[in-house]
């Protein structure tokens, strides 16, 4: 079975937990193109966008196990460089996916007031210098995290659900019904792994800490509320006239 994954510490973690399951051939992709890589295989699954699955309506959905945040630790922050009453620009950094882009503009609009012009650029530097949104492991490089705002925090106190980032997903419902038997019960493994510190080498002790801290952010064994989360998040579009059809999930 291959498994698609993207490459951030959450991801690498639970990937961690397969590597002795000789079952799968884990790789990391961008984010932005797991979706359309299961789509052409069907012994696949892909931990994917929560919104990809507006695209991607056919594809079956775990609603056991993904990656939601409740919390300051994510894998997104915005970094405001800009002393504007109503920010225009905006640029996406990173390992940039569908939900960052339609979620950050539905969110500033929410909060702010503003709608933002979203610009995708690969230079980490802007960070210092213009309003940005960074995606990934970058963000816990030299302790940039500390400097911005968490994405998942301000989207849960806009809208007082947790903010499901991504999903697993496949073609075929039966590769989800394995899936879920295969993480049954590894929900505290997960948090042991980045307990012992195996992530992250280059980050330092600091954001270490930080990270063992605020853990309890990072959801594994998706809840009742995160499903609720997951199907939010797929609403929101519609209710903002950014789709014309609601989206009827598949889950498993």
């Amino acid at each position: 079975m291959k498994l698609f994954i993207p490459n951030n510490l959450y991801s690498i973690s639970i990937a961690e937990l397969l590597l002795k399951n000789s079952k799968y051939e884990i790789s990391f992709l961008q984010s932005s193109l797991i979706s359309e890589k299961i789509s052409k295989e069907i012994n696949s699954i892909g931990l994917i966008p929560t919104t990809d699955l507006i695209k991607k309506s056919n594809l079956f959905v775990s609603k056991s196990f993904g990656i939601s945040f409740e919390g300051s630790l994510c894998n997104s922050y915005i970094y405001f460089n800009s002393n504007e009453k109503n920010i225009k620009e905006f640029y996406t950094l990173g390992d940039v996916s569908s939900v960052d882009v339609m979620l950050a503009k539905i969110l500033f609009d929410e909060i702010y007031e503003s709608t933002i012009d979203l610009k995708i650029s690969s230079d980490i530097s802007f960070i210092k210098s213009k309003n940005s949104l960074l995606i990934g492991n970058d963000n816990f490089i030299n302790e940039r995290y500390s400097k911005g705002l968490s994405f998942s925090e301000e989207f849960v106190d806009a809208f007082s659900v947790p903010f499901v980032n991504y999903v697993f997903a496949s073609l075929s419902s039966n590769n989800i019904d394995k899936l879920n038997n295969d993480f049954d019960g590894a929900n505290d493994s997960v948090y042991d792994i980045i307990e012992m510190n195996n992530f992250g080498k280059d980050f330092s002790q600091l954001t270490r800490d930080y990270i063992q801290e605020n853990i309890s952010s990072f959801i594994f064994n998706l809840k009742e509320e995160d499903v609720e989360g997951i199907n939010f998040i797929l609403q929101l579009p519609f209710l903002k006239g950014i789709i014309n059809d609601l989206i009827e999930l598949k889950l498993i």
